[in-house]
């Protein structure tokens, strides 16, 4: 299972740290994680905020990201994705489809409740799902 984990989840992954159902699916290999360099961006810069720091215990974010750069599958954008309704969430549908993704994990309204982006996502065989609905179907 190919899972694209957008950047409201992998913070909430960083912060709980063992503690995140999530994090522990993945790391006992119930699915592979797809990532991009754009993704990365937007997560260095969301966790490098003073309020998201200040949540996080000395190490705990290297250690995160280093899991990451360890054990994701890193791709490359596809071009010409469908446009979500927030275009900062463009990148995490082009991750998806470039990695051949099954499932984007988050709780973006934008794209949890874009009825068209979720039609034209099922056409290439992607679900937008929040975490727990990934875990049940783990």
């Amino acid at each position: 299972m190919r899972v694209v984990i957008d950047t409201n989840q992998l913070l909430k992954m960083m912060m709980a740290g063992e503690k995140s159902p999530l994090l522990m699916a993945w790391r006992s290999h119930a699915f592979e994680v797809i990532f991009s360099t754009p993704l990365m961006a937007e997560l260095l810069e969301v966790s490098s905020r003073p309020k998201i720091e200040k949540l996080l215990r000395f190490g705990q974010k290297q250690k995160f990201l280093q899991l990451i750069h360890l054990h994701a599958i890193w791709v490359t954008l596809a071009p010409n994705s469908p446009p979500c309704r927030d275009p900062k969430d463009d990148m995490v549908i082009a991750t998806a489809l470039g990695g051949q993704s099954e499932f984007i994990v988050t709780s973006d309204k934008d794209l949890l409740d874009d009825e068209l982006l979720k039609q034209t996502l099922a056409k290439e065989n992607l679900q937008i799902l929040y975490p727990m609905d990934l875990l049940k179907l783990i």
